[in-house]
């Protein structure tokens, strides 16, 4: 009798829960879960928006890089100073590709002034050109006459220098597979020559570097080399168009080769250029591209970037931004950031 009264105790405590205090536990843990996906939701967002804002910065800084680059450079020609002429031997040497008197130059954003080499540009977006030498150099071993060719160090050669063989693997390379032209350019401190390398040759263990015809008017050089140095030159344009994904990129274009996209999710790009107008070698005006009268007087360069997140619905409503004067709030819901930096030309500086 005891234990069935013990048991019959236990079975009355056992009754289950009542219906208002599974209402009360199902709120509570719902405003639980509702805390946990608000926390989670938001943490999220804020994962995107930094992300999204690392993310252009870290363009912009690209971009700037490979701008500065080529901008600063702009007209190096090696030991030459100011005011010695450059003989162009190209046919077409006064065309938008083939000008290297005029080293730096800049279009304005309406597609009637930008040159038709550049393919696809956006409207409303400015063009820069740089025209400078790059990469290794070769020393001019001989040259018999102004119209021979240039004899360079080889590869192979062991008494050739580190920036000799570079070159002459690059030459020897473009030529194994030749996509686009090797335009050079040969100077000695007291003239320079620009021209086509229409081939390479051997003689006595060197490479000769040949210029005849096609690209090349004529081949006399002007002068002789022998003891010079020869360097790869050419002139590369930064735009702004439109990826095969959609999105505004910094694209870039070297000589007659394709144009190739640099850095994704540049929007637009202004420039301004700084002009010395007392000849102190400092910028005493910034002026935009149609308003520059000469541009041997371009001393540095203020460039402006507008920058956007790649993907759509990042912030929670369309931002307002400034850029270039202008107050835009645009459609989408990307996050946009401006960015700007002036670049001195070194071979212009004080």
């Amino acid at each position: 009798m005891k234990s069935i009264q013990i048991n019959h105790t236990f079975s009355r405590n056992q009754q289950g829960l009542t219906l208002v205090e599974m209402m009360v536990a199902m709120t509570i843990g719902l405003v639980l879960l509702g805390g946990m996906v608000t926390v989670l939701s938001s943490s999220q967002n804020t994962y995107r928006v930094n992300e999204a804002l690392a993310r252009m910065q870290e363009n912009a800084r690209y971009a700037f890089q490979l701008l500065s680059r080529d901008v600063r450079m702009a007209g190096y020609q090696g030991c030459m100073g100011d005011g010695i002429a450059v003989t162009n031997v190209l046919n077409n040497n006064t065309g938008f590709l083939w000008r290297f008197d005029q080293p730096l130059e800049g279009f304005e954003a309406t597609n009637a002034s930008i040159p038709s080499e550049v393919t696809s540009p956006l409207q409303g977006r400015d063009l820069i050109v740089a025209r400078s030498v790059e990469g290794s150099y070769a020393r001019v071993i001989s040259h018999a006459s102004a119209s021979a060719s240039l004899e360079i160090a080889s590869e192979s050669e062991p008494k050739s220098s580190k920036s000799d063989q570079d070159f002459a693997k690059e030459l020897t390379n473009h030529f194994k597979d030749p996509k686009n032209v090797f335009l050079a350019l040969v100077n000695n401190c007291q003239g320079a020559a620009v021209f086509q390398v229409t081939g390479i040759g051997s003689a006595s263990d060197r490479i000769t570097l040949e210029h005849k015809g096609e690209l090349n008017s004529k081949e006399d050089l002007g002068r002789v080399f022998t003891g010079g140095e020869v360097m790869r030159v050419s002139a590369r344009s930064y735009y702004i168009r439109t990826n095969s994904g959609g999105i505004p990129s910094l694209y870039w274009k070297k000589g007659e080769s394709d144009a190739e996209e640099l850095v994704e999710g540049i929007e637009n790009m202004q420039i301004q250029y700084g002009e010395d107008t007392n000849e102190d070698r400092a910028a005493d005006i910034y002026r935009t591209a149609n308003q520059v009268t000469n541009w041997g007087n371009v001393v540095s360069v203020r460039i402006e970037l507008l920058l956007q997140s790649v993907e759509d619905g990042i912030a929670s409503q369309p931002q307002t931004y400034t850029f270039n004067g202008n107050t835009v709030t645009p459609a989408d819901r990307r996050l946009r950031q401006a960015f700007s930096t002036v670049i001195s030309l070194r071979n212009r500086a004080p």
